[in-house]
């Protein structure tokens, strides 16, 4: 899209840099925020960093069909939702010229959507909004609301929560922000209700099984949370992995050319935000497994939790001689998806006083297969 040079004899200065704003807008979605975080942040400046620039390149990769399936694994309060859940709705809407696209918002709390969505609507309704893209679209006058707002050309943004989404309604971009309460992560039942969405229902609403968007957003919160589950099971997601201090055997790359440009141990991903003294703060009222969880994105300790991997040695073969064994079960007793997994682990002590583990199983069975096992 080019400037048109005729703006130059007919409007004030303002409205050519106004224009100047709306073409590189529509060109980039990081333009795009710069430009619109004064209408929900009036008076406080944008913080730029390069980790929100690596979530707008995955959106637009979506925007673009390079991708429908997209997993973001990044630390709270570094505006991945901001990103994904109100910015990038209103872009596609009017700098993309797509008021058709269906967008369907999903948090463990409904509380969060609505108030993501009715900062999106924020910025559609925004004078400055309406003078570059109001003419493209208009929001239907008796579907205006914070929990749901349509375009007249069929497309909508909904808010709701993990487990709902009971009316049958299917989206172009299912967008899943937190599906876990932190404080819940511990529970089985609570993990696997959410887990149990994920799988059942949310593939039912797409409105295009085909080329229709999941994004799923989140902190990790437990092994066994829907990014675990989209990890273990190789589900086809990009997965976008900033954590807060930087590892280098865990260096994030994705398909569309995207690679963590931190080069040491320990590099902050924020730091004009999340300084050093913020982190170290924070980390030592969060203790080391929430650390590993909500800043690290890996649900235990680095190295391990109570207990270390630079504790064991591997060896090549037992020794000889006598030793003591014991095989201990951890039982669980159905398949499915909500199945807590059955484990076994063969110890023995050998004469020289150590320990070796021999064995490990680890499966999701019923309980016939695990009595057998």
């Amino acid at each position: 899209m080019s400037f048109d040079d005729s703006l130059l004899d007919e409007v004030s200065p303002a409205r050519v840099l106004e224009e100047l704003d709306r073409v590189d807008a529509e060109n980039d979605l990081r333009a795009f925020i710069k430009l619109s975080w004064k209408i929900l942040e009036p008076g406080r400046d944008y913080v730029s960093s390069w980790h929100i620039d690596a979530v707008c390149e995955h959106l637009k990769a979506i925007s673009d069909g390079q991708l429908t399936r997209l997993l973001i694994n990044i630390p709270p309060g570094c505006m991945k939702s901001l990103a994904t859940e109100v910015f990038w709705p209103a872009w596609e809407w009017g700098p993309r010229r797509r008021p058709d696209l269906r967008y369907v918002s999903a948090s463990y709390s409904n509380d969060l959507t609505v108030r993501d969505n009715r900062r999106c609507r924020n910025i559609l309704q925004s004078d400055w909004y309406q003078r570059l893209w109001g003419k493209r679209f208009n929001l239907v006058g008796d579907q205006n609301a914070k929990m749901r707002f349509d375009t007249d050309y069929a497309g909508f943004k909904i808010a709701t929560s993990v487990g709902g989404l009971g009316t049958g309604e299917r989206g172009d971009r299912f967008i899943i922000d937190d599906p876990h309460n932190i404080k819940d992560g511990e529970s089985d039942a609570k993990r696997y209700a959410a887990l149990r969405w994920f799988t059942e229902t949310v593939p039912t609403r797409m409105s295009d099984p085909e080329k229709s968007a999941i994004i799923v957003i989140m902190q990790r919160v437990h092994a066994d949370d829907i990014s675990g589950y989209i990890l273990e099971k190789d589900l086809g997601y990009e997965h976008l992995m900033l954590p807060m201090e930087y590892e280098p055997e865990r260096k994030c790359y994705t398909s569309i050319g995207f690679e963590d440009p931190r080069t040491y141990d320990g590099e902050l991903l924020w730091p004009d935000r999340m300084t050093a003294t913020v982190v170290e703060r924070d980390k030592s009222v969060l203790g080391p497994y929430a650390v590993a969880s909500q800043f690290q994105q890996r649900p235990s300790p680095r190295g391990g939790g109570m207990f270390h991997k630079d504790w064991f040695e591997i060896v090549d073969a037992l020794p000889a001689g006598s030793k003591e064994t014991v095989r201990g079960w951890d039982l669980a007793g159905t398949d499915s998806l909500k199945a807590a997994y059955t484990a076994g682990v063969k110890m023995s002590r050998y004469k020289d006083g150590f320990f070796y583990v021999e064995d490990v199983v680890r499966i999701q069975a019923s309980a016939g297969k695990v009595e057998r096992l």
